[in-house]
């Protein structure tokens, strides 16, 4: 019986640790990876929580999973699931903002958990789609990855019906 205690005790004590954040496991994974962040997901597992963080190089794209809570680099691999390179265009003399800026932003104008971050460039221009969970609400932030505004918010409950 006295296992089972020590065990609750750890789950509550991991329960309540503090996620690193979209910033700071950005900068960990670019250190591992240099290159441009194209996608960040915030993954619960049996395992572990932890981003699980695309990076496009030049010639591949590298898969790097940074521990939630500790900031840890679990793995650093190439991605042989190149299906959706994504390569961004340069603005005129701009530099893109980085997802940890992104998700600054649409925290700003949405309060929750940055759940997934993913680099787009299909309308035009590059945006990062930033989804934000807060309890049963999902929101989608767009926000333009060279100006850093919030281009367009679409919300989603989950008990909707769609």
């Amino acid at each position: 019986m006295k296992g089972n205690t020590a065990e609750a005790a750890a789950s509550v004590k991991s329960q309540s640790k503090t996620l690193i954040g979209v910033s700071k496991a950005e900068q960990i994974a670019l250190k591992a990876a240099p290159g441009q962040v194209e996608n960040i997901e915030l993954e619960k597992k049996a395992s572990g929580t932890y981003y699980d963080i695309e990076i496009q190089q030049t010639k591949q794209e590298m898969d790097v999973r940074v521990d939630a809570y500790t900031g840890k680099v679990i793995s650093v691999r190439k991605d042989s699931d190149d299906d959706d390179s994504y390569k961004a265009a340069p603005a005129p003399g701009g530099k893109m903002i980085t997802a940890g800026k992104a998700a600054e932003v649409a925290q700003a104008a949405v309060k929750g958990t940055v759940t997934e971050i993913d680099l787009d460039g299909d309308h035009g221009g590059a945006v990062y789609e930033v989804e934000i969970r807060n309890g049963q609400v999902k929101t989608e932030i767009g926000v333009d990855a060279y100006t850093a505004k919030v281009v367009y918010t679409d919300t989603d409950s989950d008990d909707d019906d769609d």
